[in-house]
């Protein structure tokens, strides 16, 4: 009762945002300036998360009322997605939507705001960390240096990993050639895992041909459109690596001062919406995929209490390993534990 409780009150004041905040724009006079942009997606044609942002670019077409159009390219169309965050920060393209972590190199801070591994428990606690406990102004100071202007999360629930041998115990993870990214990469190599930070769209032929034994790579929903199921006869639950994940909306800064208010205030806007739309609907399609998985004939392993509480006491030193990289980044450290004390989820 009291998680239904905490579902509603997330999409409630979601719904005041997107309902009050802001009309569609079908008024505005067509003499007004048009704004173009280029838009690279993170996930790959065909998910889940990818028609999310098909919807993305149609409400910010329709708030706007045709004065901001954004041309969706899928991963790879324009630049590498690990090259992402170079080419909106030279304005190859206006606009990305990323997974920040991908970036923690030019700034720890980033690791944090994709993220948490065995962090934050629901997604919605994360949604809240970003909007009511100065997440947000945390994010956009981070991109702010590199000439880029963080918009808005996309917050969705846990992701598996999929796994090409069973995995029933941290004894199993030792040895294992695996795909994580951000700080659980680091939390993997401790398991003793061989890591290697792939795209998300070079999961599936990694597995395919056993360059990596196992991975995380997206929600269940996606992955099942991503075909993993034909790659990775194990899927390995709970996701400690990422119980509550965010991807997020980032425009080059000079595109983003040259927009009028109002369409500013689009941007932000239907991007919220993007993530409410993510997160009801990974909740949805993560059951029915999962038992999609079943039906196929993978096995769905549950890892003990006690392995996973271990995780967490390994994974709580990577979050202080990489608090220590940079001010901002101890910061946000700071921040979202202090959150996390709030909730009781630390002592």
């Amino acid at each position: 009762m009291k998680r239904l409780l905490y579902v509603m009150v997330f999409l409630g004041i979601i719904g005041l945002i997107t309902g009050s905040y802001i009309t569609p724009a079908a008024s505005e006079s067509p003499q007004k300036k048009v704004y173009t942009w280029k838009f690279q997606a993170l996930w790959d044609p065909g998910t889940m998360p990818y028609q999310i942002e098909k919807e993305f670019v149609e409400r910010v077409k329709e708030l706007s009322g045709g004065r901001l159009i954004l041309k969706l390219y899928p991963p790879g169309a324009l630049v590498p997605t690990m090259q992402m965050h170079d080419a909106v920060r030279k304005g190859v393209f206006e606009l990305m939507k990323t997974y920040d972590p991908y970036y923690m190199g030019k700034e720890p801070a980033l690791a944090f705001l994709g993220s948490l591994p065995a962090g934050f428990p629901e997604a919605w606690d994360y949604e809240t960390w970003f909007w009511e406990f100065g997440g947000i102004k945390l994010a956009r100071e981070a991109y702010k240096k590199f000439n880029m202007y963080y918009i808005a999360p996309t917050v969705y629930g846990f992701e598996p990993q999929h796994s090409k041998v069973p995995i029933r115990s941290l004894k199993d993870y030792k040895g294992k050639k695996a795909r994580f990214v951000g700080m659980a990469l680091d939390v993997a190599q401790r398991l003793g895992m061989s890591v290697t930070p792939l795209p998300t769209a070079e999961v599936y032929p990694a597995l395919e041909k056993g360059v990596i034994d196992l991975a995380d790579r997206g929600g269940l929903k996606a992955n099942w459109d991503a075909g993993l199921q034909e790659v990775a006869k194990y899927i390995i639950l709970p996701g400690w690596h990422q119980p509550a994940t965010a991807t997020s909306y980032v425009a080059n800064l000079e595109a983003w001062n040259s927009l009028p208010d109002d369409l500013k205030a689009i941007l932000e806007v239907a991007a919220r919406e993007s993530s409410m739309r993510l997160f009801t609907r990974h909740r949805v399609e993560s059951a029915e995929a999962l038992k999609k998985f079943i039906d196929y004939g993978v096995e769905v392993i549950y890892l003990p209490e006690e392995d996973v509480k271990k995780i967490r006491e390994i994974a709580k030193e990577v979050w202080k390993k990489y608090a220590a990289k940079s001010p901002l980044a101890r910061k946000i450290y700071e921040s979202q534990t202090s959150y996390m004390r709030l909730l009781g989820l630390l002592k």
